[in-house]
């Protein structure tokens, strides 16, 4: 594809996709926007040097996504390498400390297996233990959604006030 400048070129793309579609005869529909908006959601995912609010009663306050366990761009349930950025004072985790953290909201449009999406006001996460096995919090405080069920993250969501 050709860059041609920001989202301008982005909506150019999307238009002329639409417009070849609508003169083959398909219905606005297509392939190719879809197509598109695909793209667009991959774009808005947790990528390196995005920050995030944490979730949890650690201490922490802020975190910045510097690595990826899984794949990138992160997504929901998806562990992550972060450093704080900002945190409480005598508190279990302190500033420029690197953590692991799991994705438990963001705010990029998520879409289910059975077709329903999810969007969430903040990227969150919460931090977790060195070997990976659980939070080092006890407390999760606003909802988090039920992807983390398959990530293997049983705890966090036992902990969390409300699983969406």
């Amino acid at each position: 594809r050709v860059q041609t400048g920001g989202w301008c070129g982005d909506l150019r793309l999307m238009f002329r996709a639409t417009t070849a579609a609508l003169q083959r005869g398909y219905s606005t529909l297509c392939r190719a926007p879809q197509q598109f908006m695909a793209m667009q959601r991959r774009m808005m995912s947790i990528h390196l040097l995005t920050r995030l609010e944490v979730a949890d009663n650690s201490g922490a306050k802020e975190i910045m996504c510097i690595g990826h366990h899984t794949r990138k761009p992160a997504r929901i349930g998806d562990c992550i390498r972060a450093v704080v950025k900002k945190a409480k004072p005598r508190s279990r985790v302190s500033r420029k400390d690197i953590v692991s953290a799991v994705i438990v909201r963001q705010r990029a449009r998520h879409v289910r297996a059975d077709g329903t999406t999810i969007k969430f006001q903040e990227n969150t996460a919460v931090i977790l233990k060195r070997d990976l096995s659980g939070p080092i919090a006890t407390r999760v405080s606003g909802p988090v959604a039920r992807e983390l069920r398959q990530g293997g993250m049983m705890k966090v969501l036992m902990m969390a006030s409300r699983a969406v």
